[in-house]
C-alpha cells in the first residue's frame, strides 16, 4: 500500500520548505499532491520516492 504524506511529511522527507515545494509545482518540476478533501491534500510516497531519486546528490566535493 502506498502511503499519503501530508505537506509537513513531505517538507520533512525532502528537505524543502513550502513556499520552495509550491515554486518547484508551478514550474512542472515537483510532484502534485492528490485531493483527498476539499481543503485537503496529499502527496504519494513513492511518488516523492522517484522524485528524490532524480535528484542530483551534493557530497559537499565541488567540481571544477
Amino acid at each position: 500500500m502506498n502511503r499519503l504524506l501530508t505537506r509537513r511529511e513531505v517538507e520533512f522527507r525532502v528537505g524543502l520548505g513550502r513556499s520552495t515545494i509550491y515554486r518547484l509545482m508551478q514550474t512542472g518540476k515537483f510532484p502534485r499532491p492528490l485531493r483527498i478533501g476539499s481543503r485537503a491534500v496529499r502527496w504519494p510516497a513513492n511518488e516523492l520516492d522517484a522524485w528524490i531519486a532524480t535528484q542530483p546528490r551534493s557530497n559537499g566535493d565541488r567540481d571544477q
